[in-house]
């Protein structure tokens, strides 16, 4: 079989800044690595949206090492931004969305077996509608959010850009691959699914449930930082950590106000978007106010360093009030850590990843007082070690990426792939 995989992403191919940008660099690694071990004859094409390098999750090393890759070519495109977000608006999308289509509808898909087209997140929904529709072709798009659970965007800043217009996208690009063959939508997981569902009525669903690379250790990087930032951690006895960028949603002010009510240190690494971010000045207030340790704009892998050194025992804390999946839980279930309780709010993606009292601890973080009762139960050396046993059983069943991706190209290339 002779296959081409068109990987389109905002970040995680010269950039790396969020959640999507840590999965999509995962794809990368994972397609390469099973379309090589089956011998398919491949080339994946790399598309993203140019950036300077005062952009947010700028890499420079990640862009090299991309472009760097065997059987593998690199676009950057315009969004018309000039390189200042990858992520932008409305305008920016669609601009970014017939770019990239522009580039991809000029490759002669006779010369495949199969063409796949992978379109990540908001940014490149509408391409969906663009590429080229022919027998060989398998194009999906990938939301990692929508409109109707992120009722609040910082991306859609212009006025005259309401969350409405980015809900008639969406709608507008569901209903298209309900009535086009060989045009889906990829589900992350069972939240994500039923609501696309129930909310936007998809019928052309295909699971990718998100995971781990199992097959190698944890990679991030160190550096001094890093090392200057844990010294002062770890002359601590106990912490509850919490990380996420600087939005509304993250609810890490609720990490503060629990720490304090449990008495245990309160540790919040934030990334804000920009200097002087309202709701960073907010969190500083209540930093002070509950004597938390509030690190923003750090090195991007300090959390893991954290969770990898710190041997005390520890939460990890998980407070989103909205999250379609969340890779934090699977991420450092990856650590085999007995010393961390794992605790997630009870919402949306965060609630299918853990079995409550089982493998983690499930809380309504709208009532501080009951939530820290909860914890209390299960903040045990015994107790914790049995959920990190629980937690490594459902890592292996549930979440291994390569095994999911694996179940993902039998579905959508059948007996060939075989």
């Amino acid at each position: 079989m002779k296959l081409l995989v068109n990987l389109c992403a905002h970040d995680g191919i010269i950039s790396h800044y969020a959640g999507v940008g840590t999965i999509v660099r995962r794809y990368v690694e994972v397609i390469r690595k099973i379309l090589s071990e089956k011998s398919i004859d491949y080339h994946l094409n790399l598309f993203t949206l140019e950036f300077n390098e005062k952009s947010m999750g700028y890499n420079k090393e990640l862009w090299d090492y991309h472009a760097s890759l065997d059987n593998t070519s690199l676009y950057i495109l315009s969004n018309g931004t000039k390189g200042e977000t990858s992520f932008g608006n409305i305008e920016n999308w669609l601009l970014a969305s017939k770019n990239v289509a522009n580039e991809i509808n000029k490759i002669n898909f006779s010369d495949y077996d199969y063409v796949l087209n992978l379109c990540n997140d908001t940014p490149f929904a509408y391409l969906v509608t663009l590429i080229k529709n022919e027998k060989n072709s398998i194009t999906a798009w990938i939301p990692h959010s929508t409109g109707k659970i992120y009722d609040e965007d910082m991306s859609l800043s212009d006025e005259k850009l309401t969350i409405n217009e980015r809900v008639k996208m969406e709608q507008d690009v569901i209903d298209y691959i309900n009535n086009h063959n060989n045009t889906y939508a990829i589900s992350t997981g069972i939240y994500i699914r039923n609501h696309l569902i129930n909310s936007y009525g998809l019928i052309n669903n295909i699971d990718l449930i998100n995971g781990e690379l199992l097959f190698r250790n944890n990679v991030y990087t160190e550096n001094n930082r890093i090392y200057e930032i844990f010294k002062e951690v770890n002359n601590y006895d106990s912490i509850i950590l919490s990380l996420g960028r600087a939005e509304r949603y993250k609810n890490l002010d609720k990490t503060m106000l629990l720490g304090s009510k449990l008495g245990i240190k309160p540790i919040v690494i934030t990334q804000q978007y920009f200097e002087e971010q309202p709701i960073v000045k907010e969190y500083k207030e209540l930093a002070k106010k509950t004597n938390s340790l509030l690190f923003v704009d750090e090195p991007f892998f300090l959390p893991q360093y954290i969770v990898k050194k710190y041997n005390k025992p520890m939460i990890l804390l998980i407070p989103s009030e909205r999250e379609i999946f969340g890779l934090i839980i699977n991420e450092m279930r990856r650590f085999n850590k007995d010393n961390v309780l794992i605790v997630a709010n009870d919402r949306g993606g965060l609630h299918e990843q853990i079995s409550d009292g089982i493998d983690g601890v499930l809380v309504d973080l709208n009532d501080i007082d009951s939530s820290a009762n909860k914890i209390r139960k299960y903040f045990d050396e015994e107790t914790i070690k049995k959920m990190n046993f629980e937690s490594q059983k459902k890592l292996n069943n549930n979440y291994n990426l390569e095994k999911n991706f694996d179940l993902f190209f039998k579905k959508v290339l059948g007996d060939e792939y075989e």
